[in-house]
């Protein structure tokens, strides 16, 4: 199969994301919003179970390295503790990194002058607007059923973008080193046993 080269969408000039172009001609209707709701709730629901996860890898390392550092001065089991503690000490701050709160000001130099990836649906990006701008932007927004799905669609993908790029390889690596820490700790302990 041949791959195609990706060509840059142009954009219009009728929206500050500047793809309501894309949704010309989509009327409102039930299926397209319950698509697009539908897919919000799952990356919402995607988001939370990363968290709980993550908050279980917080819970349980914290555990075990209280434990390892309780047990550190034990000569058959230094190497074995320390190879745990290194590991499980690295899955809790990727853990802690994952759920930590990804908030950045946008601080915009000019109100109407928006970048594309700027999304009215999200606090930290509307909060930097004047009352009236966001009013105005909100109007826009809604008043066609283009716009309301590019904004849907913008918003939509801004949550998966956060969860690709922010959360999920966060809590992949922090599960990986855990489960490494314990390898690496039972193989140092039964070779610290085999040769001591």
């Amino acid at each position: 199969m041949v791959r195609k080269e990706h060509k840059p969408i142009p954009k219009s000039e009728d929206s500050h994301l500047g793809y309501r172009h894309l949704f010309e001609g989509i009327l409102g209707r039930n299926t397209a919003d319950y698509s697009i709701q539908s897919a919000q709730r799952h990356h919402v629901q995607l988001s939370l179970m990363a968290d709980r996860k993550a908050n279980i890898i917080i819970t349980v390392s914290s555990i075990v390295l209280s434990l390892t550092l309780g047990r550190l001065n034990d000569p058959e089991l230094r190497w074995s503790l320390g190879t745990l503690g290194f590991f499980t000490l690295i899955a809790l701050v990727l853990a802690i990194l994952a759920v930590l709160p990804k908030y950045r000001p946008m601080r915009l130099k000019d109100i109407y002058d928006l970048p594309d990836y700027f999304n009215i649906m999200f606090f930290a990006h509307f909060s930097e607007l004047p009352k009236d701008r966001f009013f105005e932007l909100w109007g826009d927004a809604l008043r066609t059923d283009r716009a309301v799905y590019e904004n849907l669609a913008n918003d939509l993908y801004s949550l998966g973008v956060y969860l690709a790029r922010h959360k999920y390889p966060y809590l992949r690596l922090s599960y990986l080193f855990f489960l490494t820490g314990f390898v690496a700790a039972c193989v140092i302990q039964v070779i610290t046993l085999t040769i001591g």
